[in-house]
């Protein structure tokens, strides 16, 4: 039976000890949002790499936010999600709430955090885990 495929990438602009305080945030907002939801999910972050169109950009919003002062250990990272499930439990509301709940754990951090935000949907995709059980 064919599965909706909900693919969200937020990519933040942050020191090492802020990207670990919204990855908490994250697992919460994911685990709350799949709560009671027949929906396979999975997170990982990657750094992104200095030459990054999306890293200069994210850069260039912190640079006009802090004038005079330079990036310390500051680096952009992707945090992606993707979840699989039926369609009625990955609509594009549920996928917009997750979107909402993902940017007020970037807004949680404290400070201004410089973030993109996207999700891709696909719904034609046949999908089986291939799990194994031991």
């Amino acid at each position: 039976m064919p599965k909706r495929i909900s693919d969200v990438s937020l990519h933040v602009y942050v020191t090492p000890d802020v990207l670990d305080r919204i990855v908490a945030d994250i697992r919460g907002v994911l685990a709350d949002h799949i709560q009671d939801r027949d929906v396979f999910a999975w997170r990982f972050t990657l750094p992104v790499d200095a030459t990054d169109t999306v890293h200069r950009d994210l850069e260039n919003r912190w640079r006009a936010d802090h004038p005079g002062h330079q990036p310390q250990s500051e680096a952009t990272f992707e945090i992606a999600l993707s979840l699989v499930g039926e369609p009625t439990d990955l609509s594009d509301d549920d996928i917009a709430d997750l979107e909402s709940g993902l940017a007020l754990a970037v807004y949680g951090a404290g400070r201004s955090v410089p973030f993109t935000l996207r999700a891709h949907q696909r719904s034609d995709a046949e999908f089986e885990p291939d799990v194994e059980r031991r």
